[in-house]
């Protein structure tokens, strides 16, 4: 008899764990949407501001916010936020709560392009961003105006440059004439010809190398031209 007894306690308890899970369930059904939190992931300077967002998050013609959790489409709000041209990707869910957390991670640019009509970025893909009104990028500028350079030519070198510290406080332009691609540097306006961009990592490591060594001469600063186009010289004019 005791045996049945603690059966059927048994099966009550799970009766009532059921009744109140389902009335649970049922409750954060309807539950609202009743706030909204963005967060930029290992980002500090926001190309987006979290109202940006807010006002991405559409579903139906109307804002998410009030709306019952169960007719939030998250996979279309997603694609509504990855849609814009700043962000690289994004993931909508809804806390437990009922506030809608959305994670972001937006495009970085590694250089500023000035082309003949338009000026944008180049991202870490090599691919074209427009400029934000809300923060501008501290990056080397690419000086297109002449139209003879072509983003998949430039990224290589590009990528170079923002992997480097040195390079990266040293390089302040790109740019390209007949005589091929050259930078322009902080150090008193000196100009670098590379030339074409084969053997770029050779040249790259001259010209780390011969700045080394302008540090202990003082006639080096009186340059104005630094030519890296020839194997193992590093030719210097005024």
């Amino acid at each position: 008899m005791k045996k049945y007894f603690v059966y059927i306690k048994t099966v009550l308890f799970l009766i009532v764990i059921g009744i109140v899970l389902g009335f649970t369930a049922r409750k954060n059904s309807l539950r609202k949407v009743d706030g909204i939190a963005v967060f930029f992931s290992n980002e500090d300077n926001l190309f987006l501001t979290s109202q940006m967002v807010d006002n991405l998050l559409i579903q139906n013609g109307e804002s998410v916010r009030n709306q019952q959790k169960t007719s939030i489409n998250l996979q279309e709000l997603e694609n509504l936020v990855e849609a814009h041209p700043m962000v690289s990707s994004a993931e909508v869910s809804v806390g437990v709560t009922g506030e809608l957390e959305v994670e972001i991670k937006q495009r970085k640019p590694l250089a500023r392009m000035f082309n003949a009509r338009e000026v944008v970025y180049l991202d870490t893909k090599g691919l074209e961003m427009p400029l934000s009104n809300n923060y501008s990028a501290r990056v080397p500028i690419i000086n297109n105006t002449n139209g003879l350079i072509e983003p998949k030519e430039v990224f290589p070198l590009i990528q170079k440059i923002d992997a480097d510290d040195f390079l990266k406080k040293l390089v302040v332009s790109v740019q390209k004439n007949n005589e091929g691609f050259w930078l322009s540097t902080r150090l008193n306006h000196q100009k670098v010809l590379l030339g074409d961009l084969n053997d770029i990592n050779k040249k790259l490591k001259k010209l780390k190398v011969f700045y080394t060594y302008m540090e202990q001469d003082s006639l080096s600063s009186t340059f104005k031209k630094i030519d890296l186009q020839y194997n193992n010289q590093v030719v210097c004019s005024k």
